[in-house]
């Protein structure tokens, strides 16, 4: 265990308010079986109330198979979400000529088409980001940097809203939605009007337009954690003021976990200092736990009855692939173990159970800290940098050309 520095804390801007906190109250988000947003139900890639899965992957024939859906190169890399029995994604950088952004509406039970929704306007590089429904309100970024928000019934738009006009990179970063803010990272940080997509806020000092964001609530208010390129950053929700900064950064989500009667906060960096890190969440300021030098370039970790899993790539420089599970009070390594390849993957965990995107694989095991324990693994096609969506023991895949649903319930 390494320790970043003496003083992590050097932008630190004390605040009263971090006490016991109600752990990621995205307001208004979910129903008990739904998966409305990048890594789950409050972005810690933690499923909802699963039923007892299957311990194999292996042989597993979809329950339905989507029309063609393009993805990776051809449509985007967003994940899937699930709400209230549809699944939604979006595909963007198709090949249409020009490529126009499109979100899509299948029902969860048949994998039909219920509707389509151009976004208008809305075309130029391939964009990756995904969707978050919020109060029946479907948030997604589009390529040339507009956001857009639609009705997540029927795909009608509500607003659209151009961003930094400047920007020509394509934006991964997903919508968090706090109370009446739509928050998202696309160049700088911004913070949007629910309802309306006015701006309320910008954030120029956190720069990047990769990491999604992930909100914290505490005694009545709330704070948005987000990466830029070094370092991770607390802001306050209301009015985009950064709170305070330590070192990390990356283009993961960064995680909030309550655990042991407290608030952590966990994250993957993709440079080895300082790694994986954890702190304690404080009324005063977080206090730096430990640090591993466990790094990719885009894995966000999960943290599953006080313990830390995560994929680390070994960031694309000849360094060996790994999963590791590292004890989350004191940063001690439970297990690590080398695979062929782990890069940009977000595990997630449902029944006890790490499902982890390994290049076109997905990798299952049980979550535990006793050993590193593969239960199963196989091709499913999956692509690049997607991650499973899993709601009522039903798996949903983001594949080359389709989507995939299967049935994981174990037989009875």
């Amino acid at each position: 265990m390494k320790e970043l520095n003496k003083n992590p804390m050097r932008h630190f801007i004390k605040t009263s308010h971090m006490a016991s906190a109600v752990l990621l109250v995205l307001t208004g988000l979910t129903s008990a079986a739904d998966w409305p947003q990048w890594r789950g139900p409050d972005r810690s890639g933690l499923g909802p109330k699963s039923p007892a899965l299957s311990n194999s992957l292996a042989g597993l024939t979809p329950l339905w198979l989507s029309e063609h859906i393009p993805s990776g190169d051809n449509g985007g890399r967003g994940s899937l979400v699930v709400y209230h029995g549809k699944v939604y994604g979006f595909t963007s950088g198709a090949t249409k000529s020009p490529a126009t952004d499109e979100v899509f509406c299948l029902d969860a039970d048949s994998g039909k088409t219920l509707w389509k929704s151009s976004l208008k306007d809305s075309r130029g590089r391939e964009a990756s980001s995904t969707p978050c429904i919020a109060n029946g309100k479907l948030y997604i970024m589009g390529s040339g940097n507009k956001a857009f928000c639609i009705n997540a019934d029927d795909g009608a738009p509500i607003w659209e809203s151009q961003l930094d006009r400047s920007r020509k990179e394509s934006v991964s970063s997903s919508f968090a939605v706090v109370g009446k803010v739509a928050i998202v990272q696309a160049d700088m940080l911004f913070g949007l009007d629910a309802d309306t997509g006015k701006p309320l806020w910008t954030q120029p000092l956190i720069k990047g337009e990769q990491a999604s964001p992930v909100t914290w609530s505490s005694k009545g208010r709330d704070y948005v954690f987000c990466n830029s390129p070094r370092e991770t950053h607390c802001v306050d929700a209301a009015d985009g003021r950064v709170l305070w900064s330590v070192p990390g950064g990356g283009q993961s989500t960064p995680v909030v976990a309550q655990e042991y009667g407290g608030d952590y906060l966990v994250n993957l960096s993709e440079s080895r200092k300082p790694g994986l890190f954890a702190y304690r969440l404080t009324d005063k300021e977080p206090q730096l736990l430990w640090t591993q030098p466990e790094y990719d370039r885009g894995g966000s970790p999960v943290v599953f009855d006080g313990h830390v899993y995560a994929a680390a790539g070994g960031g694309g420089h000849g360094h060996s692939a790994h999963l590791v599970s590292v004890h989350l009070d004191t940063g001690k390594v439970a297990w690590k173990e080398v695979v062929d390849f782990a890069e940009v993957s977000s595990p997630i965990i449902a029944d006890g159970k790490l499902f982890v995107v390994c290049g076109t694989y997905l990798s299952l095991l049980q979550a535990t800290p006793e050993k590193y324990s593969l239960l199963s693994k196989d091709d499913y096609r999956i692509t690049l940098c997607t991650s499973p969506a899993l709601v009522g023991g039903r798996l949903y895949l983001r594949q080359g050309n389709a989507v995939a649903c299967y049935d994981l319930r174990s037989a009875p």
